[in-house]
Parts: C-alpha cells; sequence; structure tokens
C-alpha cells in the first residue's frame, strides 16, 4: 500500500556522493518527511515540462524570486524559510527514487495540484502560481550545471 503525505516544504540539495538532487519533503516533519532523489536524466525532462505547464496556466501571474525552501502554505510571509542543514541532515530519511511528478491545474480556483511519486510513496501539495514557480525554481537551483554539463540558462 502507497504511503500519502501532503508535501508542505520542499528542501532541494545537490548530493554530490549520489550524484543527484534530493528533494526533501517537510524536512522538519520527521513522521511526514520523504528524501526524494533525482536523477539527472529526469530532472531535466521535469524542467521543460515544468516550465512549459506554468507558462501556459499562469503566464499573467506574479512569478517566483531566488530562495531556498518553498512551503504549499497559503500565508507567503510564513512560506519562504532557510533551512537549517544540521536539522536536515539529522532528521535524514532513506531515500527514494522519485518515479512520476504530475501537474493537474484547477481552472477554478487557478491553483495546481503537484503529485511527486516513488514506488512506495506519494506527495502531495496544492500550489497557486507564485509557489508553483517558486518550488520549480528553487529545484533548479540545486543542479550541478557544470558538473552535469547543463548551460546555466537551462
Amino acid at each position: 500500500m502507497k504511503k500519502n503525505i501532503i508535501a508542505n516544504t520542499f528542501t532541494p540539495l545537490y548530493d554530490e556522493l549520489e550524484d543527484r538532487i534530493r528533494l526533501v519533503i517537510n524536512y522538519q516533519d520527521i513522521h511526514n518527511r520523504v528524501d526524494f532523489m533525482i536523477t539527472r536524466n529526469f530532472i531535466l525532462n521535469l524542467s521543460p515540462a515544468a516550465e512549459e505547464f506554468i507558462s501556459k496556466h499562469y503566464e499573467n501571474a506574479t512569478l517566483a524570486q531566488d530562495n531556498i525552501t518553498v512551503n504549499s502554505q497559503k500565508d507567503t510571509n510564513q512560506s519562504l524559510s532557510q533551512t537549517d542543514n544540521v536539522n536536515l541532515e539529522l532528521f535524514r530519511t532513506d531515500e527514494v527514487l522519485l518515479l512520476e511528478v504530475n501537474f493537474a491545474f484547477d481552472i477554478n480556483t487557478k491553483q495546481t495540484v503537484l503529485t511527486l511519486s516513488s514506488k512506495n510513496i506519494s506527495a502531495k501539495a496544492i500550489l497557486d502560481a507564485y509557489t508553483m514557480s517558486q518550488t520549480f525554481k528553487v529545484i533548479k537551483s540545486a543542479i550541478p550545471n557544470i558538473k552535469w554539463g547543463i548551460s546555466h540558462h537551462f
């Protein structure tokens, strides 16, 4: 049976040992935390798809500025915070390979249901235009562009 969690925060890091992006969901909530590992190939396919989705559904919306952690909460005053790397590693969970990302846009609310799935875990978040854009901007910021042979304009 697949475990379902609500994704409240997204914290991406480059894991040099694994040579993958570690996307930590709910890093401060040990009971609902999941460390998704994203391969280079997966991120190369995901990034353009996410940008196309955001452009299609949120072309006139105010979009993101750079930051480190994104919360899916609606109160943007509380939604952006710096990550404490000590706690991030202290509460580290077993990594799971991210296998699928789905976007479902609700035309009435103008929000997106983002679902990230591995074999046994599914994490969902409801995101507005700003938070959707911010989430993918910070994931891209964790990419080791030179090491992966990717342009900084990717």
